[in-house]
């Protein structure tokens, strides 16, 4: 088996070393020296026409959100899926919703996963019609299709605030927010502090404007009882990635964590940092387990699983 891994030069500008691909390298170089792998641009058409690809070789790509970034990806996936013959991460299917809010919410509803009251909307007549007969009134939550990390997310008390078109959604007056982030037959879980209402009134819903130095979210690992009191979500939704999804890591959003929970997102473990040892609910031993790795280790825990999830296949 070869490995290629997409060099993502739009990242390399704001991660330097912290870079998805130089994470990979290293990981590689670590544990992993038996594998062979090249790292590759592999937005450029001439360099996949150019690869021998072999029976067992696979690709890893971190596409970005950035909307250069995102085109160009959109462009070179259907080549890169039928040169590797679906050997690709992310999968077909996983590649279908990355990024796109509006196939999300076909999703959710498709396969009656519980998410916020929600409406693509083209216009104002269509967003008066959609809170009129849901009974909602404003605040709403706002956001276009495309973007992460609270990019393009808005609270808005009027319709002449939204530029169209847009997914609308029922505004839940909340704290904070849960990510349920699975890794195989592991489930973590982080609490990410809404600041928005006291820092400021900063951007909705984390406390910060896109592309701030300081925009990272607050987040807080549950703890040992937190996370019994909502593990039933963790395997409900893993069964939902497993199923529907055919993936063995995913990250969803949610809120509502001790009453009605609704989903608002998923998206590819792109980034996953833990620096120190967190409790998380294992699904095969059936009971809530501690990570032991050092701290190296765990700040390169999403590519490991990753490559064993890779190597497994």
């Amino acid at each position: 088996m070869k490995l290629y891994i997409h060099k993502d030069i739009f990242y390399d500008k704001v991660y330097g070393d912290e870079t998805w691909w130089r994470r990979f390298k290293w990981v590689l170089d670590k544990k992993y020296s038996d594998i062979n792998y090249e790292i590759i641009n592999l937005h450029y058409e001439d360099n996949i026409n150019d690869l021998q690809i072999g029976n067992n070789d696979y690709c890893i790509c971190r596409f970005a959100h950035y909307e250069e970034d995102f085109e160009l990806s959109k462009r070179v996936y259907p080549l890169l899926y039928e040169k590797f013959d679906g050997r690709i991460w992310p999968n077909k299917t996983e590649w279908y919703y990355y990024n796109d809010k509006q196939r999300q919410l076909e999703f959710f509803e498709k396969n009656n996963i519980p998410h916020p009251i929600s409406h693509y909307s083209y216009g104002r007549y269509d967003l008066v019609k959609w809170v009129t007969e849901n009974n909602l009134g404003y605040p709403i939550v706002v956001k276009k299709s495309q973007g992460a990390g609270s990019e393009k997310v808005n609270l808005i008390n009027n319709w002449k605030e939204i530029d169209f078109p847009v997914i609308a959604q029922q505004y839940i007056d909340i704290t904070h927010d849960i990510r349920i982030s699975i890794f195989g037959d592991k489930i973590f879980f982080m609490k990410r502090i809404h600041n928005w209402k006291t820092d400021e009134k900063k951007r909705f819903p984390y406390g910060w404007y896109y592309g701030d130095k300081d925009d990272m979210t607050e987040g807080i690992y549950l703890t040992y009882e937190e996370i019994e009191k909502i593990k039933h979500i963790g395997i409900y939704l893993k069964e939902i990635t497993d199923k529907h999804l055919e993936s063995k890591i995913m990250s969803w959003d949610i809120i509502n964590e001790e009453n009605d929970f609704k989903v608002l997102e998923f998206a590819n473990c792109f980034r996953f940092d833990m620096i120190n040892n967190h409790f998380y609910y294992d699904v095969k031993e059936k009971k809530i387990l501690k990570t032991e790795n050092k701290t190296k280790n765990n700040r390169f825990f999403l590519h490991d699983n990753l490559l064993q999830s890779i190597i497994g296949d």
